[in-house]
Formats: structure tokens, sequence, C-alpha cells
């Protein structure tokens, strides 16, 4: 949308069998009009009016500073433990409440692979 439309009430109109959308305000004037890719094509078009704009608010959002902290990856709380566990109807302590995968199988496996095998270490055919 043209700056200073956010927000305001407005159609798209498609005439059957034309290949362009037009963006048109309540009182009838055309503000947008916007090429359409053939149905089934598998193609979106893109205005290069919008894409230019796009970069602008992607580059002007870019910061060096330092990142939120509410994204930082916290384990939860025993009290976010406890509920989830009510919520399961699951006792709060237990053999239930820690899940503990041994994963000592799969590292014998992986150190046993750690070398792609060779000729010498094939066993010997009885024809040979």
């Amino acid at each position: 949308m043209p700056p200073g439309l956010g927000g305001a009430q407005v159609q798209v109109r498609h005439r059957l069998g034309a290949d362009e959308l037009r963006i048109v305000t309540a009182r009838g004037a055309v503000v947008a009009a916007h090429r359409r890719a053939p149905d089934g094509a598998g193609r979106v078009i893109r205005d290069d009016g919008h894409v230019v704009a796009l970069e602008r608010a992607a580059l002007g959002a870019f910061s060096i500073s330092k990142p939120c902290t509410h994204k930082t990856r916290r384990p939860p709380s025993a009290a976010a433990l406890a509920e989830a566990a009510r919520l399961r109807g699951l006792p709060a302590t237990g053999p239930a409440a820690h899940v503990v995968i041994d994963l000592s199988a799969y590292a014998a496996t992986a150190a046993r692979l750690d070398r792609a095998p060779t000729h010498e270490s094939q066993p010997e055919s009885e024809e040979d």
C-alpha cells in the first residue's frame, strides 16, 4: 500500500482472465496495480518498488548491537517442570520425572565406524 493508506479499507479487484490486480480505495481510486502470474504457473511476481522497500526495511532494522536477551535459551524452571507434570497427570517426582537416555551403545558403534573398512580388514573368501 502506498504510504498514508495503512489501515484504510481497500478492495482488491481482478477481472476474470486479466493478468492484473487492482487495489482500489472505498471511493474507487486505483492506488496500485500488479501483474499476476498465470494460474498454475507456480510463480510469484514481485513489484520492483516492493522489493526495494522490503530491502530498505530489512537493512534499516539491522543492528550490530547485542541481541535481545529474551532470545536466550534457558532450561525450564522447577516450577515449569512441576506444572508440566501436573498438566500431564504425572507425579512431579519419581522415575518418570527425569528421562535419561544412555547413548553408550551409540558411542560404541560410532567408535567402531570411525574408519571406513579396508581390503585388509575384510574376511577372506574361500575362493582366494
